[in-house]
């Protein structure tokens, strides 16, 4: 695929991420659409509304770098658009593996929620598997890990200080400490490696495409 063509499709899957969230946003703060617990400014306490508002941002940033540097994209850039990526792929999985069982992905998977889970992080994911011509290394997967180790590292802090409640979703939203602050933490962990995961498949297969355009 030539040049032009590949940095036009770029083009129009950033506009369709940035499209997107603030539709999806819309459908959550003005339609009521799409949340579980909480409405409002409290939604931002969810990894999903943090990392779909954090791939929103970054696709607005990688429009007006594109449009100021004339198409060349700086590193930093790249490293937070990858970044967004991870942490959109990992709310995809998140859903798949663990909410919709608990929640029901009919549930998971319509308005607000179709845009937030499965619609913006594959096109996240799909941008940086095939767009990116920018080298990455595991290292950068590592770097990526950042947002969720904070995320994980606040959700633990909050409930360890408001305790339990007679409703058991009320701190603990995602329902991680449902079987215990030892269950609680492993699944935490394996969220954590499977983020670093998630950044080495979208890492592998870039590397497929770079070396095969």
């Amino acid at each position: 695929m030539k040049k032009n063509n590949r940095f036009r499709l770029r083009l129009a899957v950033n506009v369709f991420l940035l499209a997107g969230t603030l539709f999806a946003f819309y459908l959550m703060y003005f339609r009521n659409e799409g949340l579980l617990l909480a409405k409002g400014i409290a939604a931002f306490k969810y990894f999903t509304v943090l990392s779909n508002f954090f791939g929103g941002v970054m696709a607005a940033v990688w429009l007006v770098s594109a449009a100021v540097g004339r198409g060349k994209i700086p590193r930093a850039v790249t490293l937070l658009k990858f970044t967004a990526a991870v942490c959109l792929g990992l709310t995809f999985l998140t859903v798949m593996v663990f909410l919709g069982q608990l929640y029901g992905y009919i549930a998971m998977l319509r308005n607000a929620n179709l845009w937030f889970h499965l619609l913006i992080p594959v096109a996240a994911m799909g941008e940086i598997i095939f767009f990116n011509d920018q080298k990455l290394s595991l290292k950068n997967c590592a770097g990526a890990m950042i947002p969720m180790l904070a995320y994980a590292f606040y959700y633990l802090l909050y409930n360890l200080i408001m305790g339990r409640d007679e409703n058991p979703l009320r701190y603990d939203w995602y329902g991680f400490l449902l079987w215990g602050w030892g269950i609680g933490c492993c699944i935490l962990a394996v969220i954590c490696v499977a983020t670093f995961l998630i950044g080495a498949v979208l890492l592998f297969f870039n590397n497929v495409v770079r070396k095969n355009k």
